[in-house]
């Protein structure tokens, strides 16, 4: 059972004092919620992950890093490192566990930084924010942030990796045109892009994004003469 206990409120000059990656605490607060669009619990604790990834490495190294969810932890380590997705340094994987690495790209030694559950239980409001187990009404915001900086490092856990797969940039492979709707795509992805395919994720004028064109095995003449009509409905 949560208590909702508030928890006195961090003194103002409290929080200059606490740094990420040499930064106060209260900036970062406030570029996390310029960037995240709001003061994420999961994106404050993911700030004192990466802060302890980073401190563990030699200084000055060019890590990369790996997230293993989608949910806040990617940004922090977005705000806190040179690390993007679109940079291709940070990879992002859905497997929905609160654990990020940070690694020598070079030796691809590093450190995993991870929300250690047990740890979390001396914590019962973090706990049970995680675990969802309160509603969110019985731990208003500020309460839940002020229980997760007081925690800090308290409801984690380190240990040093050495990274086995995930690691370098990505190949981009060969490139084609798509028949069906003239765009480029990964050849890779088969005799037509994903989209054409049935896996398109939105719906508009002609075929695109719909799966739903002409055959890639018709001729070239009336492929072309039907891309025109398709061309002139979008626009």
């Amino acid at each position: 059972m949560v208590r909702n206990s508030a928890a006195p409120a961090l003194e103002a000059d409290l929080l200059p004092a606490i740094t990420l990656c040499g930064r106060p605490l209260d900036r970062y607060l406030r570029a996390l919620e310029e960037f995240h669009g709001w003061r994420a619990p999961g994106a404050v604790i993911g700030g004192f992950m990466v802060d302890w990834a980073q401190a563990s490495l030699p200084p000055g190294l060019e890590a990369d890093a790996i997230v293993e969810t989608c949910h806040c932890l990617p940004d922090a380590v977005q705000l806190l490192t040179p690390c993007t997705f679109g940079n291709g340094w940070l990879k992002v994987l859905d497997w929905d566990k609160f654990a990020l690495s940070l690694y020598d790209k070079k030796t691809l030694e590093g450190f995993r930084v991870w929300l250690d559950l047990t740890k979390a239980r001396a914590f019962p409001e973090i706990y049970a924010w995680y675990m969802r187990l309160a509603p969110k009404k019985a731990l208003p915001l500020e309460v839940l942030l002020d229980h997760i900086i007081r925690a800090g490092r308290g409801i984690l856990s380190l240990a040093p990796v050495k990274i086995t797969a995930l690691h370098g940039k990505k190949e981009k492979g060969a490139t084609a045109i798509c028949p069906h709707c003239g765009e480029a795509y990964p050849l890779r992805q088969g005799a037509t892009c994903l989209s054409c395919q049935g896996q398109g994720y939105w719906q508009g004028p002609g075929i695109r994004g719909q799966g739903s064109g002409l055959s890639w095995l018709e001729s070239p003449a009336v492929y072309e003469k039907n891309r025109n009509v398709w061309s002139q409905a979008e626009g």
